[in-house]
C-alpha cells in the first residue's frame, strides 16, 4: 500500500464540476505509463494500453474523480457564507466542521468553520434537531463581504471537507476516499500494465461529476464503445453498531462484487450486472484466492447504471466496490488491505480478459 500516494489523492480538492487539479495530476501520472492519455471536454481522463492480440476485444476500468461539497450562495454583508450542497452532503455532519474554501479563481482555499449556537443559551427546542443548509453559515474570521471579496471568494466558490488524512489502529480515515480509492487502484493498474501488456486492449476511465449528476462519463463510453467495464467504488459497510446486520459487508473482508445496487427512489435506477461477468469476476477471485463479499444495495447508484446503456448495443458492466465505514462524512474509514485486493482482483481481470471472454445473453 502506497500510503503517501493515498493521501496526495485525498488531499487534491476536486468537488464535482470542479476537478482540474485532480484532473492535472492524474493525466501528468498516466503520461508516465502510456502516450495515449485523453482529456475529453468535460474532464474525463482515458489511459488506453493497447491489446497484444491481433483483434484485441477491450475492457474498461473506470473510477470517478470528484468528490462530493459545497457551493457559495450568498455571501452576508457581515462577512458569513451561506451555502447549498453539491452532491450527497449530510448535513447532520456539517455544524461546528472545519472546512476549506476556495476563491472562484481556484487558486487560493482559506479554512473556515461551520457555525453553531452556543450550548449555553440553546433553545430546548433546537438541542436535537438537524439544522439544514437553509440555517447553516461559515465563519472565516472576517467582519465584512468586502473582506471576502478581496480574497478571491464569492457566490459560485466551492467548499470542501478539510484535510484530514490519518491511519486509526488498522484503518485510514480522510475526507473523499469515495473515490479516491478507486483512482488509486487504477493508477496502480497503471504502473503495473505500462511494462505488462494486455491480450485485451485496456482503458483506465477517471470520471467527473459523479456525485452531482452521475451521467457525465457517458461522452467517454459512447466514444470508445469497450466489450466490457468494470467500475471501482465504494459500498456502506455493515459493521458498526448502528449498522451491523444491514447488509452483510465488513471493511477488511475484501472488495464486493455487486449483484445490484438501485437509488431506491425516483427514475434514477441502478445496474443489474452481467451475470456472465460477474461469474468470471469471481472464479478468478477465487482461483487466486482474493477474499471478496456480495453486494446487493439500496440506496447506492454509480457512474455504471447509466453507461450500460450507451452505443447501440449496450456495455456489459461488473462493479468491485470497497467498503467504507461513514460514507460521504468528514471521516470515511476504510481497509489498507481492502484496496490493495481491489487492485490485485482488477489486474487479474485484465489479465483473463480477451475475445474469447463469453459475455453473450440468452
Amino acid at each position: 500500500m502506497r500510503m503517501e500516494l493515498l493521501k496526495e489523492l485525498c488531499e487534491i480538492s476536486a468537488i464535482s464540476g470542479h476537478e482540474d487539479a485532480l484532473i492535472h495530476y492524474v493525466t501528468e501520472y498516466l503520461r508516465n505509463c502510456t502516450s495515449d492519455v485523453h482529456v475529453d471536454k468535460l474532464g474525463n481522463v482515458t489511459a488506453t494500453f493497447y491489446g497484444t492480440d491481433k483483434d484485441a476485444s477491450s475492457i474498461a476500468f473506470f473510477a470517478h474523480l470528484d468528490e462530493i461539497g459545497l457551493i457559495v450562495r450568498k455571501v452576508e454583508e457581515n462577512g458569513f457564507l451561506r451555502v447549498e450542497r453539491l452532491g450527497g452532503v449530510p448535513e447532520r455532519a456539517l455544524v461546528s466542521l472545519g472546512v476549506q474554501v476556495h476563491s472562484l479563481d481556484e487558486g487560493r482555499n482559506y479554512p473556515g468553520v461551520f457555525g453553531i449556537i452556543s450550548h449555553h443559551i440553546t433553545p430546548a427546542d433546537k438541542k436535537y434537531a438537524v439544522s439544514t443548509t437553509e440555517d447553516l453559515y461559515i465563519d472565516l474570521g472576517v467582519s465584512s463581504r468586502q473582506e471576502v471579496l478581496d480574497m478571491g471568494i464569492d457566490v459560485g466558490s466551492t467548499v470542501t471537507y478539510a484535510n484530514n488524512f490519518r491511519k486509526i489502529g488498522n484503518m485510514i480515515v480522510s475526507k473523499a476516499l469515495d473515490d479516491r480509492m478507486g483512482v488509486y487502484n487504477l493508477l496502480d493498474m497503471a504502473d503495473y500494465l505500462t511494462d505488462h501488456p494486455q491480450k485485451a486492449t485496456i482503458y483506465l476511465i477517471f470520471t467527473v461529476q459523479e456525485e452531482f449528476n452521475i451521467r457525465a462519463c457517458t461522452p467517454t463510453f459512447n466514444r470508445l464503445r469497450p466489450d466490457a467495464a468494470i467500475c471501482v467504488d465504494i459500498t456502506p459497510s455493515c459493521d458498526t453498531p448502528d449498522t451491523k446486520g444491514k447488509y452483510d459487508i465488513r471493511i477488511g473482508d475484501g472488495p464486493a462484487i455487486m449483484y445490484m445496487n438501485f437509488h431506491g427512489r425516483g427514475t434514477l435506477g441502478g445496474l443489474i450486472p452481467n451475470p456472465k461477468l460477474n461469474r468470471f469476476i469471481e472464479k478468478l477471485a477465487g482461483d487466486n484466492q482474493i477474499p471478496v463479499q456480495k453486494e446487493v444495495i439500496i440506496g447506492v447508484i454509480t457512474d455504471d447504471a447509466f453507461t450500460q446503456h450507451v452505443g447501440e448495443e449496450g456495455i456489459p458492466m461488473g462493479h468491485l466496490s470497497i467498503p467504507l465505514r461513514y460514507t460521504h462524512s468528514p471521516a470515511e474509514a476504510a481497509s489498507a488491505e481492502d484496496i490493495d485486493n481491489t487492485t490485485k482482483l482488477l489486474l487479474k481481470i485484465a489479465e483473463a480478459f480477451n475475445h474469447h471472454t463469453d459475455l453473450s445473453r440468452g
